[in-house]
């Protein structure tokens, strides 16, 4: 431990020495020289793995351990170093707002497999609704309780945390990857409870791949093995050998159980072992309630935003996944991965977002006047 993170333990630091040190930790992880008391973190480029890397930096140099979420309570360097100085860290709550609003119903966003939401920061703020923009994100990622571990409980948690800021609908919802798995069952609950769903969208979601049907499940395999060529192939030292074993490992389609144990152990593998321990935990729990997840129908209305490239981990016809799960599908096209679609690509997600909303605003006024 330095000798500034022993000053911290006995709360010796004063302001201006915690001001200069979080000033010196942002300018190392954003790049960035000039840095003003009241720079923010999201305006300067910061997103959740320069998030995860800036609070790794403070804890390494300060002794201080701050929960990622603590990066919408203090987002510049001045309100971090606040933070720094005062032992008493704000409460946990499912609920970020990433816009302020009028008081209208709020729209909220679900999310993914990592449980963290800081790559929402910039989709939310583009989101065109007069009530506040929330995202959602999971338990266990500060550290002070343990992750969920289904689906349904994290629905549960969520519903709650939404009909506490939300008594009475019409309820606006959208998750990104596994938070669409959260929304649509946060959508069942909350129509269970007399709630209106006004809109649903799902960005580039599924379930596991064991539960699609059989014609999508063989068309992702038959991918992911050209893919899989591909790369050995790209190498010079890949014999030919080793490429036909390749090709003999995937010749023939595993089943039953097999198959199964098969797909939970490839699919989404990308842990990142230097996370903190919160993290990699609430992303495990993430995990096994996604393998465990089956998809119900839906008896309500779903538009669905899917990736204009899709990897190799992920279908190619997600009507065919969907269409038999919910009440209608509504498909679009945004450009961009199954990664980059809400970061780099957040305006054109949002702009078709924001037509969906106007649409569904439409419906609600035209059914209020014609009950």
């Amino acid at each position: 431990m330095t000798a500034l993170a022993l000053d911290l333990s006995r709360t010796q630091a004063t302001p201006q020495h915690l001001l200069d040190t979080v000033s010196g930790i942002w300018q190392r992880v954003l790049r960035a020289p000039d840095l003003a008391p009241e720079s923010n973190f999201f305006e300067l480029g910061g997103d959740s793995l320069l998030a995860i890397t800036l609070f790794l930096e403070i804890e390494r140099e300060t002794g201080r351990h701050l929960p990622i979420t603590m990066i919408y309570e203090a987002q510049t360097v001045a309100e971090q170093a606040a933070l720094l100085g005062d032992e008493a860290a704000p409460e946990f709550s499912p609920l970020v707002l990433l816009k302020r609003g009028n008081g209208d119903p709020p729209f909220f966003i679900f999310h993914g497999v990592g449980g963290t939401v800081v790559e929402f920061a910039a989709l939310g703020k583009l989101i065109d609704i007069p009530g506040e923009v929330y995202a959602v994100q999971a338990q266990g990622i500060d550290g002070t309780q343990p992750p969920l571990e289904s689906v349904e409980s994290m629905a549960r948690l969520y519903c709650n945390a939404i009909r506490a800021k939300q008594p009475c609908g019409p309820y606006w919802l959208c998750g990104y990857s596994f938070g669409g798995l959260l929304a649509i069952e946060v959508a069942r609950l909350l129509k269970k409870m007399g709630g209106d769903i006004a809109l649903l969208v799902m960005i580039d979601s599924y379930a596991h791949p064991v539960t699609w049907p059989k014609k999508s499940r063989l068309k992702l395999r038959l991918r992911r093995l050209v893919g899989q060529v591909a790369d050995a192939a790209s190498h010079p030292a890949q014999t030919s050998t080793a490429l036909l074993s390749l090709l003999r490992g995937h010749g023939k389609l595993a089943s039953g159980a097999a198959e199964k144990a098969m797909r939970k152990r490839e699919w989404l593998r990308d842990h990142r072992p230097d996370l903190p321990v919160s993290l990699l935990q609430t992303r495990l729990a993430a995990d096994k309630a996604l393998y465990a997840y089956e998809p119900r129908y839906y008896a309500g209305d779903v538009v669905f935003l899917k990736a204009r490239w899709p990897d190799r981990h992920f279908p190619d016809d997600p009507e065919h996944v969907w269409r038999r799960l919910v009440r209608k599908l509504e498909m679009h096209v945004s450009p961009g991965s199954h990664r980059t679609i809400i970061n780099e690509h957040a305006p054109n997600v949002a702009a078709r977002i924001n037509a969906s909303i106007r649409k569904a605003r439409a419906d609600l006024m035209h059914n209020e006047e014609h009950p």
